[in-house]
C-alpha cells in the first residue's frame, strides 16, 4: 500500500479534513510527525509542564548517539534512513491491524524551515507516495496560527507589550485593543510558514502524485471535495460513504456545537471562515507578507496581482468589522 500524507501549512485544514478522512470506514487518517529535524518545548496556558514537540527523525538521531550502529549499514545517514523508515512502516501497520481498516493517511504541517528537509525525507524513504496538498489563503492561515498561539509559548520566549495587550483583550475582554494584531516577526514567520511547503512541494516532491485541493473550495462544496479525495485514495466515494464524511465533520461537530464565524480565540477550531485576515490585516501586515510570500499568493491565484497590498487600512479595524 503506497504512503499517503496530507502536506499543508499549519492552520490550513489539516484536521478538519483528518476528521473527515476517519469517518471513512476504509480511511485512517492521523498526524504522526515524522518529518523535518525538529525538536522544543511548549508551554501551554495552564499546563503545570511543558510540553515536547519532537518529529519522528529527529528522534531517531538521538538514538543513534549512544548506539552501536557502526556495525548496521554502511554509514550513520544509512542506518538514520532504515531504522527511521522501519518505524514509521511499523507505526502505520499498528494503526491499519488496529483499526481494521486499508488507508493511512498522515497529515504533515512541517515546523518553520522544515518543510523542504520534511518533503525530500518522504521523497527519498517513500518516492511512490501520494501526496493530497492541501492550501488556504496564507493570509487566513497567519490570522488562524497567531490566534492559536495566544494562551501558549515557546519556551524562553518572552512576550512583547504588545503581544500581552493582545492577549488581555482577546482572552481576558480587556478594553484596550493592541494598535497592530501582528508584530513583524509574526507576520514574516507565518508568510514563510504558508509558503515553505508549496515551495518544497515544487522542489523537492515533483515525484509524488499528487492531489491539490482548496480549503476554500472545501468550504463551499465539503462533498465534492471529499468525493475527489476518496477517488483519489481509491476508496468508497459513493455519496452515501461521503455524506457520513461530511456529517462528521461540520464546524458544529468539530467546535463542540458553535456555529460556524463563531470566534473562539485561541481554541484549536476557532471561526471556521474564509477571507477573516481583512479583518486583521494592516497596510503594514500587508507590506510584510508581500514582501516574504506575495510571489506565491499570487501564483496560487489568491490575488492577481500586489495592488491588495495598498487596499488594506492604515489601521486595525474595529473588531466585527470589515474595511
Amino acid at each position: 500500500m503506497k504512503p499517503v500524507f496530507i502536506i499543508a501549512a499549519p492552520r490550513s485544514g489539516t484536521t478538519w479534513l483528518v476528521q473527515a478522512l476517519n469517518a471513512h470506514p476504509d480511511v485512517f487518517a492521523t498526524e504522526l510527525r515524522g518529518f523535518g529535524e525538529y525538536v522544543d518545548l511548549v508551554r501551554d496556558g495552564g499546563a503545570r509542564k511543558e510540553r515536547l514537540r519532537i518529529t519522528l527523525d529527529e528522534y531517531v538521531d538521538a538514538l543513534l548517539n549512544p548506539h552501536q550502529w557502526t556495525q548496521l549499514g554502511q554509514s550513520r545517514a544509512v542506518v538514520r534512513d532504515d531504522i527511521l523508515r522501519e518505524l514509521y512502516i511499523t507505526l502505520r501497520r499498528h494503526a491499519l491491524q488496529r483499526s481494521g481498516k486499508q488507508v493511512f493517511v498522515d497529515k504533515l504541517t512541517p515546523y518553520l524551515e522544515t518543510a523542504e528537509r520534511a518533503v525530500e525525507s518522504i521523497a527519498r524513504l517513500f518516492p511512490d507516495a501520494r501526496a493530497i496538498v492541501l492550501t488556504r489563503d496564507g493570509r487566513d492561515v497567519a490570522v488562524s496560527g497567531v490566534m492559536h498561539w495566544l494562551n501558549r509559548t515557546l519556551v524562553g520566549q518572552e512576550l512583547s507589550d504588545g503581544q500581552r495587550t493582545r492577549r488581555a483583550f482577546f482572552l481576558d475582554n480587556a478594553t484596550e485593543c493592541p494598535e497592530r494584531f501582528f508584530t513583524d516577526t509574526e507576520i514574516e514567520d507565518w508568510a514563510s510558514h504558508w509558503r515553505q511547503p508549496i515551495d518544497a512541494m515544487k522542489t523537492r516532491g515533483g515525484g509524488l502524485e499528487a492531489l491539490d485541493v482548496r480549503y476554500e473550495n472545501m468550504s463551499r462544496d465539503a462533498a465534492g471535495e471529499l468525493t475527489r479525495i476518496c477517488e483519489f485514495l481509491g476508496v468508497d466515494a459513493s455519496s452515501r460513504v461521503v455524506q457520513l464524511c461530511v456529517e462528521a465533520s461540520t464546524f458544529e461537530v468539530m467546535s463542540g456545537g458553535r456555529r460556524r464565524g463563531e470566534d473562539a480565540p485561541g481554541q484549536h477550531v476557532r471561526k471556521g471562515v474564509v477571507g477573516d485576515w481583512r479583518r486583521f490585516f494592516t497596510v503594514t501586515d500587508a507590506s510584510v507578507f508581500d514582501r516574504v510570500a506575495g510571489r506565491c499568493l499570487i501564483e496560487c491565484g489568491y490575488e492577481p496581482d500586489r495592488d491588495w497590498t495598498a487596499r488594506a487600512p492604515a489601521r486595525l479595524c474595529s473588531w466585527g468589522q470589515t474595511p
